[in-house]
């Protein structure tokens, strides 16, 4: 079903929904701020990587870019999952050619990957760290999920004609969720 199961209407042109094509910056500029950090820059990279593979998908569509889409967020969610933990290199590059891979020979597994990704990264994330510092973005990513699903095609909240688009909006709240949690990690202290 690919962007149409995302409500807004599929228009044919350079850009074929433009809510949520526009939206998609908020990754790119997400991921800017994030990478400034040095510890963070696989993060700050992967979000990027994220807002091209969504801004190709709700954009110009060429083909491929499905793919693009699904294993650019698949990937974001395990390079958190993998954020300063011992297996973190596994997350960055190899992570990315797995996915890139698993999902081109199969792409039918790349949803299901990505909410078994989010599982167990939320559970990463909340084992160690209750916080607000932790609960504040997921509680934003968790309202953006809701709200993203009941405006899905077919959804109460749906209107493929409006500007205002569900998944527009969980575009933004995603990006600012990931963002807000990245950089209200301490920075590693380096030992001299």
């Amino acid at each position: 079903m690919g962007a149409l199961a995302d409500c807004e209407l599929v228009r044919g042109a350079l850009i074929g929904q433009p809510a949520n094509t526009i939206t998609t910056v908020a990754f790119v500029i997400a991921g800017l701020a994030v990478a400034r950090r040095a510890d963070l820059r696989w993060v700050g990279g992967a979000i990027i990587a994220t807002g091209i593979g969504s801004l190709l998908f709700h954009g110009p569509m060429p083909p491929g870019s499905e793919w693009a889409h699904d294993t650019s967020l698949a990937w974001l969610i395990l390079v958190v999952a993998g954020w300063g933990r011992p297996w973190e290199r596994w997350t960055r590059l190899p992570g990315l050619i797995l996915l890139g891979v698993v999902f081109l020979a199969a792409p039918v597994v790349a949803d299901p990957v990505a909410v078994a990704f989010i599982a167990a990264t939320t559970g990463l994330i909340l084992i160690p760290d209750r916080s607000t510092h932790s609960l504040g973005p997921l509680a934003l990513l968790g309202a953006a999920a809701v709200v993203g699903r009941l405006g899905a095609t077919g959804g109460p909240l749906c209107d493929p004609t409006s500007p205002w688009q569900p998944h527009a909006l969980w575009h933004v709240a995603a990006a600012g969720a990931v963002a807000w949690w990245a950089l209200g990690r301490p920075v590693p202290e380096v030992s001299e």
